[in-house]
């Protein structure tokens, strides 16, 4: 009896691992779907192009969707952040719909078929940007296939900072294969709508004003019987200079006027040395400040820097010419008959009209002191009149050298002073 139970047991416990078996091997009835999923990929290469002769072309439609992009002016690095739509057609991916249902559309992962290998020619070297991409494509029952990856490119954009901060920069992409000729894929945009900006938001500084997009036909010498097409992209972006300008171009005004009305004061006293000492003061701070702003690396000059420079050399004469202005006005010496004649000239002729800033020579501590002192009239009219003509000189000599100065500055204002257009 305990043998019997045994071998029941034993022959039980077969029964059950057969059951089992029988039901593993079983075929699970497979959907439409799933059936034409299946019969699709059966045999599919994903490294083979889909076409049925070899010399075939497959073309690809390319269309991107705008979404953000990010400009690094310091590294001059452009990264585009974008939906790209590629629409091709796989004549291995073909069905007819009333086979499976009426299916006429299937969603299919990107890794299960063949892809085109769009790469960014001018990529930034530091960053691996791969040329294929992941993502669910929708496959049509005539064999085009629509994948729509969410990418982003980071390429190489030289910057160009003449007018900083108003500045405007053309970044360009190009696109293409690095493994196939245009005899085989050939790369193209979409009829309509190649560049959608629809869902764009503009960067951080930055505001698009235009994509432009031209497919480079890649036609060269050495291989004239194939052709390496490109796509490319030119990015037209403005500078928001708002917060820049008020650090920058609002100064630049502020130092010019200062200089200027240091001309325009009287040398008797240290007023007017101090005020253009502190002009060149400043224009040092300035330079310091514009240094912790401006971008380092560009393939020209600012012009702000110029017009910075210039100034500079204008207050530094401005400081020359009042040390020597007050050293004229001092003098007692009979001047040289030439300055007398040149004084007599201009007061006498239309001249003295552009002579708006007057030395009284009865103010300056030296006349007072000739006027109290015990010597004959005669040598005390002699020397006030030398002082005066010293006087007269050197105030003809400081209204030329302010409308100089004038007419410097507007004409670097006019040739550097970057404006927004």
């Amino acid at each position: 009896m305990f043998l019997f139970s045994i071998y029941l047991t034993v022959l039980i416990g077969f029964y059950r691992v057969h059951a089992d078996s029988s039901l593993d091997e079983r075929e699970i009835p497979l959907h439409d779907e799933a059936k034409l999923h299946k019969d699709l990929l059966h045999d599919y290469n994903v490294d083979d192009r889909p076409v049925q002769d070899y010399k075939n072309t497959v073309t690809v439609k390319l269309r991107i969707a705008l979404k953000y992009i990010s400009f690094d002016s310091l590294e001059e690095t452009f990264t585009m952040h974008s939906w790209m739509a590629l629409t091709w057609k796989d004549v291995n991916l073909k069905w007819t719909p009333s086979d499976y249902g009426g299916i006429k559309e299937i969603q299919i992962e990107s890794h299960e078929i063949w892809t085109p290998r769009l790469a960014l020619f001018n990529a930034d070297a530091s960053l691996y940007q791969s040329d294929s991409f992941y993502t669910t494509c929708l496959l049509a029952y005539d064999g085009i296939v629509t994948c729509v990856p969410s990418v982003a490119h980071t390429g190489i954009c030289r910057t160009s900072l003449r007018r900083w901060p108003y500045d405007s920069q053309n970044c360009t992409l190009f696109f293409g294969s690095w493994m196939h000729t245009g005899e085989q894929v050939n790369f193209t945009f979409y009829q309509k709508q190649p560049v959608v900006t629809d869902d764009y938001q503009n960067g951080p500084g930055w505001r698009l004003m235009n994509v432009l997009n031209e497919r480079l036909p890649g036609k060269y010498s050495c291989c004239p019987n194939t052709t390496y097409p490109m796509l490319k992209y030119t990015f037209v972006m403005k500078r928001e200079a708002a917060g820049p300008a008020a650090i920058v171009v609002v100064p630049s005004i502020v130092i010019v006027i200062l200089t200027l009305t240091s001309l325009v004061l009287d040398v008797k006293d240290n007023t007017r040395l101090l005020m253009t000492c502190f002009s060149l003061f400043g224009h040092f701070i300035f330079l310091t400040e514009i240094g912790y702003d401006i971008p380092k690396h560009s393939s020209d000059t600012p012009i702000i820097l110029l017009f910075v420079r210039d100034s500079m050399i204008v207050t530094l004469a401005a400081i020359i010419v009042t040390l020597l202005l007050m050293s004229l006005r001092r003098r007692m010496l009979p001047p040289p008959t030439w300055i007398v004649s040149i004084n007599r000239l201009v007061s006498n002729g239309p001249g003295k009209y552009v002579i708006f800033t007057e030395f009284d020579p009865n103010d300056t501590t030296e006349v007072k002191v000739l006027s109290e002192d015990g010597n004959s009239s005669s040598a005390n009219e002699d020397r006030t009149r030398n002082a005066a003509d010293w006087i007269q000189f050197a105030n003809l000599l400081n209204s030329v050298v302010f409308i100089t100065a004038l007419i410097v500055y507007l004409i670097l204002i006019i040739s550097y002073i970057p404006r927004d257009n």
